[in-house]
């Protein structure tokens, strides 16, 4: 448990620049305007129904909020060089702001990990286009290497996410659209580029085992109480 919590602060240190293992030539759908903001049926605060963190999404960004808690002995803080404890609080190298601390006897301390990663945001390398009553997310990973998902709206207000990822089915898009292996050194899989049309994308589209349906968001309201937590409650 104790290595658990420092393997989780660890990795809340690092940003995400996953690749999927197909990209696309440019943003898509092809011949569609872009987006100046994102449609307000789709904003709101969603919990992740994986995790159950938040996903927070106004007209501009894509935010997740990440909450976690700990308990570890003192000692493994203090062995640890890249921790200092200066009174109630802790500092991790890496983070713009320390963390509070609780004692709960001389030996063991606990605390609160509050973590916010900007998975999208409405700005250069970033664009999103409406087709078929889908907001489809298009970002730029690297020259002429577009990363593509979507959110699709359910009749609750509910929101699906779906990508290309590891578990999708690469034989299926070799079917559909010709393939271009662009895999490097620095690659731990293949990966390849895609440059469909946009019958072959509506295919993609369409085959669950392409875009895989990676996370469903529940639409929630945040209530704050004075003194106390804020609680989630659910609109469905």
């Amino acid at each position: 448990m104790i290595r658990y919590w420092f393997y989780v602060l660890a990795c809340m240190l690092m940003v995400s620049a996953c690749t999927p293992p197909v990209v696309f030539d440019q943003p898509y759908p092809l011949g569609e305007d872009d987006l100046i903001e994102l449609p307000s049926k789709y904003t709101g605060t969603f919990i992740c129904e994986s995790d159950s963190n938040l996903l927070i999404i106004d007209k501009h960004e894509i935010t997740l909020k990440k909450e976690n808690f700990f308990l570890m002995p003192l000692k493994d803080v203090e062995e640890r060089p890249d921790c200092t404890i200066d009174g109630d609080e802790m500092y991790v190298e890496g983070r713009e702001e320390c963390i509070p601390l609780e004692f709960v006897n001389d030996s063991i301390v606990k605390g609160f990990v509050e973590e916010y990663d900007t998975l999208f945001v409405m700005s250069k390398g970033s664009v999103a286009r409406m087709y078929n009553g889908h907001v489809v997310l298009s970002k730029e990973m690297r020259d002429g290497q577009w990363a593509v998902s979507l959110l699709s709206l359910e009749e609750n207000s509910d929101v699906t996410y779906r990508a290309i990822t590891d578990k999708t089915k690469i034989k299926n898009i070799g079917r559909i659209t010709a393939m271009e292996n662009i895999t490097t050194t620095e690659d731990k899989n293949e990966r390849y580029k895609i440059k469909p049309t946009m019958k072959q994308f509506d295919e993609l589209l369409q085959d669950k085992k392409v875009f895989i349906e990676c996370e469903y968001l529940t639409r929630v309201i945040a209530v704050e109480i004075p003194a106390q937590p804020i609680i989630i409650q659910k609109l469905n």
